[in-house]
C-alpha cells in the first residue's frame, strides 16, 4: 500500500514538473511575439506591407497559443483528477501523451512562425534582426547575472 501511494505521489510530481515546463514554453513563445520586431521598424527598414504580414503571422501564432493553453488547461485538470482518483497508469500515460502532443504542436507553430518571419524579411533585415536579438539576450543575461538582490540575496 505504501509503495503504491509513493508511486502515485511520484507520478503526480512528475506531472506537475511537466505541466510547469509546458507553461514556461508557451509563455516564452508568447513573449517572443511581444519582444516586438516593430520597435525596430525604422532600424530594420520594414515596409508597411512587411509589417502587415508580420503582424498577421504573430497574431495567428498568439491565437493558436491561446487556444493551446486553454486545451492544455482542460487536459491538465483531467490529468489531476485522474491522479487523485488513482486511475490506471496506462490512462494517465495516454493523457500525458496527449498533453505532450499539444506542447509539441505549439512548439512547431512557434518554429513555423519564426521561419515565416524569416521569409518575410530580406537577408539584410534578418541579419540585423538576429543581431538585435542577440544583443537583447546578452543584456538580459548580464542583468540577471549582475543583480544578486533580484535573486533574494543580501549584501
Amino acid at each position: 500500500m505504501f509503495n503504491r501511494s509513493v508511486k502515485y505521489l511520484y507520478y503526480a510530481l512528475i506531472t506537475l514538473i511537466a505541466v510547469s515546463l509546458s507553461c514556461v514554453a508557451l509563455s516564452r513563445a508568447e513573449e517572443k511575439a511581444d519582444e516586438s520586431i516593430f520597435k525596430y521598424k525604422k532600424e530594420l527598414s520594414i515596409t508597411d506591407a512587411q509589417e502587415k504580414n508580420l503582424r498577421d503571422i504573430l497574431s495567428k501564432l498568439q491565437n493558436y497559443l491561446a487556444e493551446s493553453e486553454e486545451e492544455l488547461n482542460r487536459y491538465r485538470a483531467q490529468l489531476n483528477k485522474m491522479i487523485a482518483d488513482k486511475v490506471d497508469l496506462n490512462m494517465i500515460k495516454a493523457k500525458l501523451r496527449t498533453i505532450a502532443r499539444i506542447q509539441a504542436d505549439a512548439t512547431y507553430e512557434d518554429i513555423a512562425s519564426v521561419m515565416a518571419i524569416g521569409q518575410e524579411l530580406t537577408a539584410a533585415q534578418m541579419s540585423m534582426w538576429c543581431g538585435i536579438q542577440e544583443e537583447l539576450r546578452n543584456k538580459s543575461q548580464q542583468f540577471q547575472a549582475g543583480a544578486p538582490e533580484q535573486k533574494g540575496e543580501t549584501q
